[in-house]
């Protein structure tokens, strides 16, 4: 799979891809607690961001791994929430009503951001994009992943942030 990322936002998707179903969604995960088991949330939801970049990275700690799916083939009941001021704060549990919410200029904000609540916990099986804060932790990252089965077509795909998410220059 090709990935496009989009640098202000840190919006990815499938090649490049405006339709939601190819956008990239991401879990981030501590090397230190990462197993082969599902990925469980704080709470009855396992959170996905859409611009990691812009939400879920900001004030990570060390050893966070990033763990990317297709939002269209996210699998159980979910719910996406743009995290924009209360006033413009909305909801949806279907795709096709995304690319409204967000906007044609979301991919070019560097202040967007999105979260995707996945009800219950979500198969490890099904990430297909993997990205390491540096290259160890992406080597640790592999390390712990390689013997997990894949449950999509493909291979999963290993990177560093930087690469999927270099700074604007």
């Amino acid at each position: 799979m090709k990935i496009h990322t989009w640098l202000t936002s840190g919006l990815a998707a499938r090649d490049n891809s405006k339709n939601p179903a190819d956008y990239l969604v991401w879990f981030p995960a501590n090397l230190d607690t990462l197993t082969d088991g599902p990925l469980v949330g704080e709470s009855e939801s396992v959170p996905f961001y859409l611009t990691p970049k812009t939400s879920a990275l900001r004030g990570a700690g060390e050893g966070i791994v990033l763990l990317g799916v297709p939002l269209g083939e996210l699998k159980g009941n979910w719910r996406f929430d743009n995290l924009g001021a209360s006033a413009n704060r909305k909801s949806t549990e279907s795709i096709d009503e995304i690319a409204s919410i967000v906007g044609d200029n979301f991919a070019y904000q560097g202040d967007g951001a999105a979260v995707v609540q996945l009800r219950g916990e979500f198969p490890i099986e099904q990430v297909q994009v993997v990205a390491g804060q540096n290259r160890p932790d992406t080597k640790r990252a592999i390390e712990l992943l390689r013997d997990v089965p894949s449950d999509f077509n493909g291979e999963r795909q290993f990177h560093t942030m930087p690469e999927l998410f270099p700074d604007e220059a």
